[in-house]
């Protein structure tokens, strides 16, 4: 003779958690992948990536120039300012200097400051960044027509040494 076995109710069993759990934690997971690629910023493609490849062969000659030049620079940040020290083989030094701050991925976090030369010889300009902060940062001078280039993690206090190449 058999036994009656005994059954548990269906939301007793494991198995049934295994079966539905993980076909219910894919879709959970999609529409929460689907929210984030709707609402993120697709700042990373350019908007004028052709004029950027044109004009890739004009930056180029400024940091030829630059290396011309030897130049050479070490950047100071604090809080609210921006100290600048400039050494090269310049007739004269200029006035101001440009310095971009480039944000690796967010154009709209992207900072131009503009550096005038003290009666020291050194530049200063003012700083709007919130510190310590990763950036692309670019030492130019538009009126004599050169440009160094440096990536650091930006911190109050810490030297940044710019050197053409």
């Amino acid at each position: 003779m058999k036994t009656a076995e005994q059954h548990s109710p269906w939301y007793k069993e494991p198995m049934v958690y295994l079966v539905a759990g993980i076909p219910l934690l894919a879709i959970i997971w999609g529409f929460v992948m689907l929210k984030l690629a709707l609402s993120g910023q697709d700042s990373l493609v350019s908007d004028s990536y052709y004029k950027d490849g044109v004009s890739y062969t004009e930056n180029m000659e400024a940091d030829k120039k630059a290396g011309r030049l030897q130049v050479v620079a070490d950047a100071v940040f604090t809080d609210d300012e921006i100290r600048l020290t400039l050494d090269g083989y310049f007739d004269e030094k200029p006035d101001t200097l440009t310095l971009q701050m480039i944000h690796p991925t967010l154009e709209t976090r992207d900072m131009s400051v503009m550096l005038q030369k003290m009666s020291d010889g050194s530049y200063a300009g003012v700083n709007e960044l919130v510190l310590p902060e990763r950036r692309h940062l670019w030492l130019q001078s538009p009126v004599q027509g050169w440009r160094v280039r440096a990536t650091h993690l930006i911190e109050a206090g810490k030297a940044i040494h710019f050197q053409a190449k």
